[in-house]
């Protein structure tokens, strides 16, 4: 076992920077079993010794970390409650993908995803098609970990869309960021592509989840945009380069924690409750910009899923905003087990 407090803070990633920062502040001890791994043995003060894996508490039970994992599951134990979301369909790895047809008949767009996939990886959105269905279901089903399943999902109808995650700790509120897709700025001489390698030779961009910025995959926005990616977009144009806001695909974060109206909240603390995970990260897809008197219907609210294990440093460092302190919040509600 190797002493947190002793590695060195640049052979660490973000997280484990901003909780050893945190546990030293506080005397504890911690242990990790090597270099880069998730577990952590604490020592409180008091002589409490507690387990964590990332941010996920002792208090989260086996079957609930499972079931956050997979995406069908989830969004069928939520049917019958107030919290809103897209009707999603699942589609067997080793069956047909009638059903899934059927369904991008009825809902004329879908999005695929693997059943229990993360970091935004084998998601395909804007599918209009049978054979790109057919191919994103061959991608979700290539990242999907476990159950060899994808689900399909009837694409949120809004041109624009604000990828929204709350966090939630002791099953109460705590922060909430707006996620924006990888994008570059024109200049009026480079095209796409050159406009990402120019971006990721930036000192922000580097390593996902160290550096302050994830590096954007040019393949994969050449494979999402395809012949678009040599386009010269005009001086300070603003060009999305993925489909999906995902911090780890080179995504920013924007802090809206003041921002929300309280049923969203709600229903943000309803999903962790339901879920039983005393530390979540809700994510929800919203029409516009969130204000204190938003409505429902103004929002348009859909939950996409819930996270077992939230990237708590995306609410200390977000892109713009004030950090939320989300770490020793998390070390507050391991001082009461």
């Amino acid at each position: 076992m190797i002493d947190l407090k002793l590695i060195a803070e640049d052979k660490l990633g973000q997280t484990q920077k901003f909780m050893r920062r945190e546990l030293i502040k506080r005397g504890w001890k911690a242990e990790v079993p090597y270099l880069g791994s998730g577990h952590y043995f604490l020592e409180r003060c008091d002589g409490k010794k507690l387990h964590i894996f990332s941010s996920t508490p002792p208090t989260t039970s086996f079957a609930a970390g499972s079931l956050a994992n997979d995406k069908f599951a989830t969004y069928q134990l939520l049917k019958d409650s107030n919290v809103p979301q897209l009707e999603t369909i699942k589609v067997s790895g080793s069956g047909s993908i009638d059903k899934a047809i059927e369904f991008l008949k009825d809902k004329k767009t879908v999005v695929v995803k693997p059943i229990d996939g993360g970091h935004g990886k084998g998601i395909t959105v804007n599918v209009r098609n049978e054979p790109d269905l057919a191919k994103a279901v061959k991608a979700a089903l290539s990242q999907s970990k476990y159950i060899n399943a994808a689900v399909v999902q009837e694409q949120y109808p809004h041109d624009a869309i604000y990828d929204l995650r709350i966090l939630t700790i002791n099953y109460k509120y705590v922060a909430a960021v707006y996620r924006v897709a990888a994008r570059v700025f024109g200049d009026g001489i480079h095209n796409i592509f050159e406009l990402i390698e120019i971006e990721n030779a930036t000192e922000r961009r580097g390593k996902a989840y160290h550096a302050e910025l994830a590096t954007i995959d040019a393949e994969r926005v050449r494979t999402y945009m395809k012949d678009k990616i040599n386009n010269i977009p005009s001086l300070g144009e603003e060009v999305s380069v993925l489909g999906i806001a995902n911090y780890g695909a080179g995504g920013e974060t924007v802090d809206v924690t003041d921002n929300l109206p309280d049923w969203l909240i709600k229903d943000a603390e309803e999903a962790s409750h339901i879920c039983e995970l005393p530390v979540a990260g809700v994510d929800f897809m919203l029409a516009r910009l969130p204000r204190t008197d938003h409505t429902q219907e103004e929002l348009d609210v859909s939950m996409i899923e819930i996270n077992k294990a939230p990237l708590l440093t995306m609410h200390d460092m977000p892109t713009s905003g004030v950090s939320r302190n989300a770490v020793s919040k998390y070390i507050d509600y391991l001082s009461l087990l």
